[in-house]
Protein backbone atom coordinates (compact mmCIF):
# COMPACT_ATOMS: atom_id res chain seq x y z
CA UNK A 1 0.00 0.00 0.00
CA UNK A 2 1.86 3.62 -0.54
CA UNK A 3 1.87 6.37 1.45
CA UNK A 4 -0.85 9.14 1.66
CA UNK A 5 2.01 11.93 -1.23
CA UNK A 6 2.12 9.23 -3.29
CA UNK A 7 -0.84 9.43 -4.49
CA UNK A 8 -0.72 13.20 -5.15
CA UNK A 9 -0.06 14.77 -8.63
CA UNK A 10 3.44 16.64 -9.23
CA UNK A 11 3.57 20.35 -10.43
CA UNK A 12 6.81 21.52 -12.43
CA UNK A 13 7.10 25.07 -11.00
CA UNK A 14 9.60 27.74 -11.97
CA UNK A 15 12.67 26.62 -9.14
CA UNK A 16 13.11 29.64 -6.72
CA UNK A 17 16.42 27.99 -5.92
CA UNK A 18 19.27 30.72 -5.29
CA UNK A 19 21.54 28.16 -7.47
CA UNK A 20 19.11 27.95 -10.46
CA UNK A 21 21.18 27.99 -13.72
CA UNK A 22 18.73 29.84 -15.76
CA UNK A 23 14.96 31.96 -15.54
CA UNK A 24 13.57 28.91 -17.33
CA UNK A 25 14.92 26.29 -14.76
CA UNK A 26 11.92 24.31 -13.20
CA UNK A 27 11.72 21.70 -10.30
CA UNK A 28 9.26 18.98 -9.90
CA UNK A 29 7.33 19.22 -6.78
CA UNK A 30 4.18 17.45 -5.17
CA UNK A 31 0.82 19.56 -5.85
CA UNK A 32 -0.09 19.90 -1.63
CA UNK A 33 -3.41 21.34 -2.81
CA UNK A 34 -5.25 18.42 -4.22
CA UNK A 35 -7.69 17.13 -1.25
CA UNK A 36 -9.08 13.82 -1.28
CA UNK A 37 -12.56 13.45 0.00
CA UNK A 38 -14.94 10.72 0.43
CA UNK A 39 -17.82 10.46 -2.07
CA UNK A 40 -20.97 11.78 -1.02
CA UNK A 41 -22.51 8.19 -2.01
CA UNK A 42 -20.65 6.54 0.73
CA UNK A 43 -20.34 9.29 3.30
CA UNK A 44 -24.18 8.43 2.65
CA UNK A 45 -24.06 5.02 3.63
CA UNK A 46 -24.54 4.84 7.16
CA UNK A 47 -23.23 0.89 7.27
CA UNK A 48 -20.40 2.35 6.30
CA UNK A 49 -19.33 3.75 9.09
CA UNK A 50 -18.57 2.84 12.97
CA UNK A 51 -18.33 4.72 16.10
CA UNK A 52 -14.81 4.67 17.58
CA UNK A 53 -13.12 6.11 20.86
CA UNK A 54 -9.37 7.07 20.41
CA UNK A 55 -7.28 5.36 23.13
CA UNK A 56 -4.78 7.03 25.20
CA UNK A 57 -2.06 8.72 22.98
CA UNK A 58 -2.77 6.86 19.83
CA UNK A 59 -2.23 9.04 16.84
CA UNK A 60 -4.25 8.23 13.16
CA UNK A 61 -1.27 6.14 12.11
CA UNK A 62 -1.56 3.91 14.94
CA UNK A 63 -5.39 3.47 14.60
CA UNK A 64 -5.28 3.41 10.90
CA UNK A 65 -2.76 -0.08 11.99
CA UNK A 66 -4.71 -1.31 14.39
CA UNK A 67 -8.20 -0.73 11.79
CA UNK A 68 -6.54 -1.59 8.43
CA UNK A 69 -3.41 -3.20 9.39
CA UNK A 70 -1.31 -0.73 7.53
CA UNK A 71 0.21 3.07 9.54
CA UNK A 72 0.34 4.66 5.81
CA UNK A 73 -3.88 4.69 5.89
CA UNK A 74 -3.75 7.14 8.31
CA UNK A 75 -5.52 9.31 5.65
CA UNK A 76 -8.19 7.50 5.29
CA UNK A 77 -9.34 7.73 9.18
CA UNK A 78 -8.24 11.73 8.81
CA UNK A 79 -10.56 12.00 5.52
CA UNK A 80 -13.51 9.90 7.02
CA UNK A 81 -13.54 12.55 10.10
CA UNK A 82 -12.93 15.73 7.40
CA UNK A 83 -9.89 16.79 9.85
CA UNK A 84 -7.28 18.83 8.24
CA UNK A 85 -5.42 20.29 11.06
CA UNK A 86 -4.42 17.02 13.03
CA UNK A 87 -3.07 19.39 15.59
CA UNK A 88 -5.79 21.34 16.55
CA UNK A 89 -8.53 18.35 15.43
CA UNK A 90 -6.88 15.19 16.20
CA UNK A 91 -6.64 14.55 20.35
CA UNK A 92 -3.63 15.83 22.18
CA UNK A 93 -1.68 13.07 23.90
CA UNK A 94 -1.07 13.14 27.63
CA UNK A 95 2.07 15.15 27.36
CA UNK A 96 1.27 17.83 24.72
CA UNK A 97 -2.33 18.39 26.59
CA UNK A 98 -0.35 19.21 30.05
CA UNK A 99 1.96 21.93 28.31
CA UNK A 100 -1.23 23.28 26.33
CA UNK A 101 -3.23 23.97 29.02
CA UNK A 102 -0.11 24.90 31.60
CA UNK A 103 0.70 27.63 28.22
CA UNK A 104 -3.41 29.15 27.93
CA UNK A 105 -3.71 29.09 31.75
CA UNK A 106 -0.23 30.00 33.36
CA UNK A 107 -0.29 28.06 36.41
CA UNK A 108 -1.79 24.70 38.61
CA UNK A 109 -3.98 27.52 40.77
CA UNK A 110 -5.66 29.02 37.09
CA UNK A 111 -6.88 25.58 35.86
CA UNK A 112 -8.67 24.87 39.34
CA UNK A 113 -10.53 28.00 39.14
CA UNK A 114 -14.85 27.63 37.58
CA UNK A 115 -14.56 28.18 34.07
CA UNK A 116 -18.35 27.76 34.12
CA UNK A 117 -21.27 26.29 35.95
CA UNK A 118 -23.71 23.95 34.72
CA UNK A 119 -27.14 22.37 35.60
CA UNK A 120 -27.93 18.58 36.99
CA UNK A 121 -30.65 17.17 35.59
CA UNK A 122 -34.21 18.71 37.61
CA UNK A 123 -37.19 15.90 37.09
CA UNK A 124 -40.58 16.15 38.33
CA UNK A 125 -42.33 13.85 40.36
CA UNK A 126 -43.22 11.15 37.66
CA UNK A 127 -39.74 11.38 36.37
CA UNK A 128 -39.95 13.40 33.41
CA UNK A 129 -37.43 16.11 32.51
CA UNK A 130 -37.70 19.73 33.95
CA UNK A 131 -34.21 20.79 33.13
CA UNK A 132 -31.86 18.86 31.17
CA UNK A 133 -28.38 18.12 32.53
CA UNK A 134 -24.80 20.09 30.96
CA UNK A 135 -27.12 23.78 30.52
CA UNK A 136 -24.38 26.81 30.97
CA UNK A 137 -25.96 28.52 33.79
CA UNK A 138 -25.19 31.37 36.46
CA UNK A 139 -24.43 29.75 39.71
CA UNK A 140 -27.41 30.64 41.95
CA UNK A 141 -29.61 30.07 38.88
CA UNK A 142 -33.00 28.74 39.88
CA UNK A 143 -36.29 27.70 37.76
CA UNK A 144 -39.49 26.54 39.03
CA UNK A 145 -42.75 24.12 38.09
CA UNK A 146 -45.97 23.74 39.36
CA UNK A 147 -46.43 20.19 40.71
CA UNK A 148 -50.18 18.75 40.38
CA UNK A 149 -51.18 15.37 41.42
CA UNK A 150 -54.42 14.03 43.48
CA UNK A 151 -52.08 14.68 46.63
CA UNK A 152 -50.75 18.16 46.96
CA UNK A 153 -51.07 21.13 44.09
CA UNK A 154 -47.25 22.97 45.21
CA UNK A 155 -44.69 24.98 43.17
CA UNK A 156 -41.19 23.05 43.26
CA UNK A 157 -38.35 25.01 42.84
CA UNK A 158 -35.11 23.82 41.51
CA UNK A 159 -32.93 24.90 44.62
CA UNK A 160 -34.84 23.19 46.64
CA UNK A 161 -35.93 26.49 48.43
CA UNK A 162 -38.49 29.30 47.48
CA UNK A 163 -35.64 31.63 46.40
CA UNK A 164 -32.31 32.60 46.33
CA UNK A 165 -31.06 35.78 47.44
CA UNK A 166 -30.46 38.89 45.55
CA UNK A 167 -28.23 39.10 43.15
CA UNK A 168 -25.57 41.29 44.03
CA UNK A 169 -22.95 41.33 41.26
CA UNK A 170 -21.89 38.07 38.41
CA UNK A 171 -18.49 37.89 36.77
CA UNK A 172 -17.46 36.80 33.32
CA UNK A 173 -17.78 32.98 34.45
CA UNK A 174 -21.39 33.56 35.80
CA UNK A 175 -20.14 33.33 39.73
CA UNK A 176 -22.75 35.73 41.32
CA UNK A 177 -21.56 37.09 45.12
CA UNK A 178 -24.05 39.20 47.37
CA UNK A 179 -23.08 42.62 48.71
CA UNK A 180 -20.51 41.00 50.91
CA UNK A 181 -18.65 39.15 48.28
CA UNK A 182 -19.85 35.79 49.25
CA UNK A 183 -20.59 33.25 46.17
CA UNK A 184 -24.26 32.61 45.92
CA UNK A 185 -24.68 29.44 44.74
CA UNK A 186 -27.50 26.91 43.99
CA UNK A 187 -26.65 23.77 45.71
CA UNK A 188 -27.95 22.00 42.12
CA UNK A 189 -25.37 24.14 39.76
CA UNK A 190 -21.76 22.15 39.86
CA UNK A 191 -18.89 23.76 38.78
CA UNK A 192 -16.34 23.04 35.88
CA UNK A 193 -13.20 23.83 35.98
CA UNK A 194 -10.60 25.15 33.57
CA UNK A 195 -8.77 21.90 33.55
CA UNK A 196 -12.17 19.88 33.59
CA UNK A 197 -12.93 22.45 30.54
CA UNK A 198 -10.27 21.93 28.44
CA UNK A 199 -10.18 18.16 29.35
CA UNK A 200 -13.70 17.47 28.14
CA UNK A 201 -13.39 19.32 24.91
CA UNK A 202 -9.82 17.11 24.35
CA UNK A 203 -11.93 13.80 25.02
CA UNK A 204 -14.60 14.79 22.49
CA UNK A 205 -12.05 14.45 19.86
CA UNK A 206 -11.48 10.96 20.82
CA UNK A 207 -15.00 10.30 19.83
CA UNK A 208 -14.54 9.88 15.70
CA UNK A 209 -15.70 7.41 12.67
CA UNK A 210 -14.47 5.01 11.00
CA UNK A 211 -14.12 3.76 7.35
CA UNK A 212 -15.15 -0.21 7.40
CA UNK A 213 -12.42 -2.32 5.79
CA UNK A 214 -14.97 -4.03 3.21
CA UNK A 215 -15.45 0.42 1.42
CA UNK A 216 -11.45 0.70 1.54
CA UNK A 217 -10.52 -0.69 -2.09
CA UNK A 218 -13.42 1.66 -3.16
CA UNK A 219 -11.97 4.48 -1.64
CA UNK A 220 -8.69 3.87 -2.55
CA UNK A 221 -9.67 3.43 -6.04
CA UNK A 222 -11.33 7.04 -5.58
CA UNK A 223 -8.33 8.51 -4.18
CA UNK A 224 -6.14 7.55 -7.74
CA UNK A 225 -8.95 8.97 -9.89
CA UNK A 226 -9.15 12.14 -8.16
CA UNK A 227 -5.30 13.04 -8.14
CA UNK A 228 -5.77 12.60 -11.68
CA UNK A 229 -5.11 15.82 -14.02
CA UNK A 230 -7.79 16.49 -17.05
CA UNK A 231 -6.49 17.99 -19.98
CA UNK A 232 -5.72 21.59 -20.45
CA UNK A 233 -3.42 24.42 -21.37
CA UNK A 234 -0.95 23.38 -18.85
CA UNK A 235 -1.59 19.33 -19.24
CA UNK A 236 2.02 17.42 -19.13
CA UNK A 237 0.31 13.86 -18.09
CA UNK A 238 -2.34 12.36 -16.23
CA UNK A 239 0.41 12.89 -12.85
CA UNK A 240 2.05 16.11 -14.02
CA UNK A 241 1.74 19.23 -14.99
CA UNK A 242 3.23 22.70 -15.87
CA UNK A 243 2.63 26.21 -13.76
CA UNK A 244 3.01 29.37 -14.92
CA UNK A 245 6.31 31.21 -15.21
CA UNK A 246 6.29 34.93 -14.23
CA UNK A 247 9.77 35.25 -15.54
CA UNK A 248 9.49 34.11 -18.61
CA UNK A 249 6.49 36.17 -19.78
CA UNK A 250 8.04 39.25 -17.66
CA UNK A 251 5.63 39.81 -15.01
Amino acid sequence: MSGYFSYFPDLYTPSRMSDRSSNDEFIRVKNIFRRPKLREDILSVTTAFEDYVVLGNDRPEQVAYRLYGDPRLDWIVLTANNITKVQDEWPLTDVEFRKFILAKYGSEEKLQETHHYLTNVFRDDKNRTVLPEGLIVDSDFNCSYLERNKIRQTEVTYSGTTQLNTLSTVDNVGTVRDSNGNIIKNPKVFPVTHYEYEENLNDAKRRIKILKPDFLDIVISDMVKIMKYKKSSDFMSKRVKMTFNPRLSGQ
